[in-house]
């Protein structure tokens, strides 16, 4: 029988991944400020995935089988109707995961030639505006008791 216990298991690990989620997006911070823009793009993309993840745990599912930002996103709007906002960008952050870090993932050149200081801060806004709004959720998130 799952109790109380269960609960607070899950609201445990959405916290992890949200801690997570944040430190990632201080990597993309930092990456940015020294122009490793195709690195600043993967660490935006790993968090808002990792923080949609959080936001899945404290609706009682984990979504381990993907890493789509995209797909996070589609499952997060089934419960809250405010990640249509930012469900657009998920296919852009999307891209960045195998494309920044294979020099066979872009036809002629490699990620860090060809991944630019916009395309850096347009990933950063968009991973921070789904942390924004997870982290708003999270605040008003109180794991109930079974």
């Amino acid at each position: 029988m799952r109790g109380g216990g269960f609960m607070e298991g899950l609201a445990k690990e959405a916290d992890r991944w949200f801690r997570q989620a944040e430190n990632d997006l201080r990597s993309a911070e930092w990456s940015q400020q020294g122009g490793f823009y195709a690195q600043t793009c993967f660490w935006a993309q790993q968090s808002a995935a990792k923080v949609l993840r959080a936001f899945l745990f404290m609706k009682k599912e984990d979504a381990k089988e993907t890493r789509s930002v995209s797909e996070l996103l589609e499952r997060c709007l089934t419960y809250d109707e405010d990640f249509e906002a930012v469900i657009e960008h998920g296919g852009r952050l999307d891209i960045y995961y195998k494309t920044t870090r294979y020099p066979d993932s872009l036809p002629g050149g490699i990620p860090a030639e060809l991944i630019t200081n916009r395309d850096s801060k347009e990933a950063i806004k968009i991973a921070a505006d789904i942390l924004k709004l997870v982290e708003e959720k999270r605040k008003a998130y109180v794991p109930e008791k079974m």
